[in-house]
């Protein structure tokens, strides 16, 4: 089937285009909050670089069927450096550059078109290879197909596999209990064992209410912000340490609660709020995103029986599927989830300084990992 590329203006997208949008959104499992409209307009907002070193060009394409029916969203930014000037590197990438809060970035489509579309996007953009240096191809799923043109690709380089754990829900907390693991079970008994043991009382509770979500927002980066300060632990880093990263997340918290989507789970003890969550609910699926907890409460694993009181409530409000998000954590493997493996591939143009360009990014990012942290899923 021929499908037709179009490149969108800024309002043709976010606002002409914004009834389908939403609709093929819809359409997607597991869903996410990273392919909604929301997210990409407010990250436009935020994160687009308007300088003399970098700038970023709106490129967003939409991909239609030969009926003229919306069959991908391809959210694309072309960033040049310097920003002007006769002499500048070009490269087209996919919203979501972001450190971690866009945690899959990539075509908007459903997963059995991902094939034709990626298909369909080589050969339109091998016709345009002189107006770039290199190509970042993000969030194609290993499971459907899709990658194997991407790995047919001259040049190209395997950047990451990144997995995502989601994980079906049963109908009752006793059908999920009992499939898994006996010394997964005994940890879940006494994690509320120990707490009833020194005489602790928990509270779980549940904020979906726009106001409320507001002030829930300061209380998790507040916990957020704790968590990456412990001591004597795992390495977690403050995402939102950064005053912009917390304004996008406002307004994406804020945009998700008008349309009924965000959620914020909250663990008290003693009146006292030791852990919370923030999550994303899309009709029968429940996306958990960052956590934040108090160290103080680390010995009883207050974010362990946080993520199952999480669960049993899924359960009770019958959803079907819980999506525990990217990157692989033993805290994940736990709950026996399937994997979904989506893959970011970097591809350079046939010209010598797309060759130069490619070397030169694997060469910082090489040198960035070895003198940053890894921050801990």
């Amino acid at each position: 089937m021929t499908l037709k590329i179009r490149k969108l203006t800024v309002k043709e997208a976010f606002e002409g285009l914004l009834a389908e949008w939403r609709q093929l959104d819809s359409e997607i499992s597991p869903r996410t909050p990273f392919t909604s409209p929301l997210w990409h307009q407010l990250w436009w907002k935020h994160f687009a670089r308007r300088g003399s070193l970098k700038r970023d060009e709106f490129f967003l394409h939409s991909v239609r069927d030969a009926d003229g029916r919306l069959v991908a969203v391809v959210p694309l930014v072309k960033i040049y450096r310097p920003g002007y000037g006769p002499i500048r590197f070009c490269k087209i990438q996919f919203f979501g550059a972001d450190p971690s809060l866009t945690e899959i970035r990539g075509i908007v489509c459903r997963p059995e078109r991902q094939k034709e579309v990626v298909e369909a996007l080589l050969n339109y953009f091998k016709c345009n290879d002189a107006d770039w240096d290199i190509f970042k191809w993000s969030g194609v799923r290993t499971d459907v197909g899709a990658q194997r043109p991407l790995e047919a690709l001259e040049r190209s380089t395997l950047e990451r596999s990144l997995p995502d754990y989601v994980v079906p829900l049963p109908g009752t907390w006793e059908e999920f209990h009992a499939r898994l693991s006996n010394n997964t079970r005994k940890s879940l008994r006494k994690g509320y064992e120990f707490i009833d043991r020194d005489g602790h009382k928990l509270e779980f509770r549940v904020i979906d209410q726009q106001g409320e979500l507001k002030e829930a927002l300061h209380r998790f980066l507040d916990l957020h912000k704790a968590r990456s300060q412990a001591d004597d632990m795992a390495y977690h880093r403050d995402n939102f340490a950064i005053k912009r990263h917390r304004d996008f997340l406002a307004d994406a918290i804020n945009g998700f609660a008008a349309q009924g989507c965000a959620r914020a789970f909250e663990m008290h003890v003693n009146g006292k709020l030791a852990a919370i969550r923030l999550a994303f609910v899309f009709d029968d699926e429940l996306y958990l995103y960052f956590s934040g907890f108090d160290p103080e409460w680390r010995k009883y694993g207050v974010m362990t029986t946080l993520v199952v009181e999480i669960i049993k409530w899924a359960i009770e409000h019958k959803f079907g599927l819980l999506n525990l998000s990217t990157g692989k954590d033993l805290s994940k493997l736990r709950w026996k989830p399937n994997e979904i493996t989506f893959q970011d591939i970097t591809q350079p143009s046939c010209s010598l300084r797309g060759q130069f360009v490619l070397r030169a990014e694997a060469w910082v990012r090489s040198r960035s990992k070895s003198v940053m942290p890894t921050a801990a899923e």
